[in-house]
């Protein structure tokens, strides 16, 4: 059976010629790329073929005997995951997480899989990876201070008398 070729569709053909990357601003070009090298396998290779080659999606999609479409799906979700808050905290706090939460993080929020795929990808109930979920989550959020430890449970000091 030959393989299927995919024809570029009319948005292909009308605007081939232009290239919507070269307008976006080149600091946010290189951040993107920098943070695709966090990405895992076929996602990375489709946002630097993108943003560093300056392929377009009709082209990548031809490299690839891929629609169009699809090809921009894909890279439209990386780059939701690369421009997400979440994607940096966890490149930039998983050195001090234990071994499963780590993995737990790269794989929901690295590599944009489910929660049920992670879960069975990591051989852990999903409740246990909604918690790791829900903790990384809260450090982003709520990040802990550096100052001394909360007392708010002790009496307040009393009051200074002047005489």
């Amino acid at each position: 059976m030959p393989s299927k070729v995919y024809q570029a569709d009319w948005l292909d053909q009308v605007s081939e010629g232009i290239d919507f990357r070269r307008r976006q601003n080149s600091a946010l070009t290189d951040s993107i790329v920098t943070r695709a090298q966090h990405l895992k396998g076929s996602d990375k290779t489709l946002v630097l073929a993108m943003y560093r080659d300056g392929q377009s999606a009709a082209q990548i999609a031809r490299l690839g005997n891929q629609d169009p479409r699809q090809v921009r799906r894909r890279i439209r979700r990386a780059l939701t995951r690369l421009t997400d808050p979440v994607f940096i905290f966890v490149i930039t706090h998983q050195s001090k997480w234990s071994n499963t939460r780590r993995k737990v993080a790269q794989s929901l929020f690295q590599a944009g899989c489910s929660i049920r795929q992670t879960a069975d990808n990591l051989n852990l109930k999903m409740h246990q990876v909604r918690r790791h979920r829900a903790a990384i989550l809260e450090q982003l959020n709520d990040p802990p201070s550096t100052n001394s430890p909360n007392r708010s449970w002790q009496y307040p000091p009393p009051p200074k008398v002047n005489q």
